[in-house]
């Protein structure tokens, strides 16, 4: 790739000079697709608008039977509020102490690429004290955006100092990001107070203290009162009064407390000097959330991919970002599918239909032949996609993804940046010479789809039908 634009997995020359370009044009560049003057194809021949990519003859019809949608959205509240009614944690000593067995052996590097001193993890162990799990067990919600981290604490962790820059939207240690007013279960608190271990429906994390807030047997029973509305406009404002509390991204969930011809009513929580959570109401523009479900329909589904496309990639939900299973199970929410958190657990969330032994041609056809646009997940290890739909006999996907691997004629691997939410085809970036195949293709990397609403069957063209 040109010297211009430095290799996007080392923003430092070997001199360990700092690259010339100014940021801002960097940024740009970032943003658009390009790379040592290269752009994605895909980005300027498709349409990144998903609801022009929809049907029209099929655009209203249900995707899953009306009454089986409703079934599979009242098992998503239960699982939703589950953690208000465990008084065990759900996740075993090896799972709670993962972070820190897995980085004990590895400091690795913070802000700025400065390596982490060996005491760095060994005060983290001492503070999580995770011997002792499970330990001060208490239900409670977020009352802000929360960051679940592997360890506790707001330090980055990468394992190259070149990965450590401001702009490189990625660390280690971040695992997801979740909005205010989702309910959690509290299974271990820090020596020092300030950190929970803490478990939402699908994820399992380290949380700031000051994020949460305990909640009782009476604030459980208002809250959790049957009548849920689904955030739909990511970023949407919550008021009290003329007081903004906190922006509430797509796929958030409220309980509803009632409405005017404006505005939805909804249940928020405030933490009070104890730590406890006390109910606040608080009112959203009524055009930007729904009633749960709202009707499973290619036309609704695309409207919702519309509100998030272009958005950034933010690996875990860095800065409040999505990254590409975090994009996939927010655009279900609404509709009352629950999805668990990261892409691996997400291919086992439906009817798997595996591609083991496939050729890509024989992969293409299976998801032509079988896939259902807008209801059908393509998996590959680390990265999730939707199918959309078919343009000129191809499948077309709706994604999130960080970049396009190159390698130029000396073998030098690099990076071509996408780093947003993107309609493409399976072969993002295919015309550039520099492409890093077979590893940059996704039709060749994919490793199955999963047919969301379905249970797994008898037996697939493939002759597996498990989840990987």
């Amino acid at each position: 790739m040109p010297s211009i634009f430095c290799r996007m997995d080392n923003w430092k020359e070997k001199s360990g000079a700092f690259c010339l370009l100014p940021t801002v044009l960097l940024f740009l560049l970032l943003w658009s697709g390009f790379a040592g003057g290269a752009v994605i194809r895909d980005l300027g021949d498709l349409s990144q608008d998903p609801l022009f990519h929809v049907d029209q003859n099929s655009a209203d019809k249900p995707l899953l039977p009306p009454l089986e949608q409703a079934r599979l959205n009242a098992e998503s509240d239960i699982l939703y509020f589950a953690p208000w009614h465990r008084t065990a944690p759900r996740h075993t000593p090896e799972q709670a102490s993962w972070g820190l067995d897995k980085y004990a052996e590895d400091p690795g590097y913070g802000k700025n690429g400065r390596p982490h001193p060996p005491e760095w993890i060994r005060k983290i162990v001492a503070n999580a004290h995770l011997d002792d799990y499970p330990q001060g067990i208490f239900p409670a919600v977020t009352v802000k955006r929360t960051d679940f981290r592997a360890l506790p604490t707001h330090e980055s962790h990468s394992r190259n100092p070149m990965d450590s820059e401001m702009w490189y939207p990625f660390d280690n240690l971040q695992r997801s990001s979740e909005p205010a007013g989702m309910p959690v279960l509290v299974t271990l608190v820090s020596r020092d107070r300030k950190w929970f271990l803490t478990e939402a429906s699908h994820i399992l994390g380290w949380v700031p203290a000051a994020n949460i807030a305990a909640v009782d047997p009476a604030f459980i029973k208002t809250w959790e009162n049957g009548r849920y509305v689904a955030i739909l406009r990511d970023k949407t404002t919550v008021r009290d009064g003329k007081t903004v509390l906190f922006r509430a991204p797509l796929g958030a969930v409220f309980s509803k407390t009632g409405e005017d011809a404006d505005r939805t009513w909804i249940w928020t929580a405030v933490r009070d000097a104890r730590g406890k959570a006390s109910l606040r109401k608080a009112f959203i523009p009524k055009t930007s959330a729904v009633d749960k479900p709202l009707p499973l329909t290619p036309q609704n589904m695309a409207r919702l991919a519309r509100e998030l496309a272009g958005k950034p990639y933010g690996w875990g939900g860095l800065g409040g970002n999505r990254d590409c299973s975090a994009l996939v199970r927010d655009l279900f929410v609404p509709f009352g599918l629950w999805l668990p958190r990261n892409s691996g657990d997400q291919a086992g969330a439906g009817k798997f239909i595996s591609f083991r032994d496939l050729v890509p041609a024989q992969k293409e056809a299976l998801i032509l032949r079988q896939g259902v646009p807008w209801r059908t997940l393509l998996w590959m290890p680390g990265h999730v996609m939707l199918y959309i739909g078919v343009r000129n006999g191809k499948p077309l996907i709706f994604h999130n993804f960080w970049s396009v691997k190159t390698r130029d004629a000396a073998g030098k691997r690099g990076k071509l940046i996408v780093g947003r939410a993107s309609v493409t085809t399976l072969h993002p970036g295919r015309e550039l010479p520099d492409l890093d195949l077979p590893g940059a293709d996704l039709l060749r990397g994919l490793g199955g789809m999963v047919l969301l609403g379905e249970t797994p069957g008898n037996g697939t063209e493939s002759g597996q039908e498990k989840k990987p």
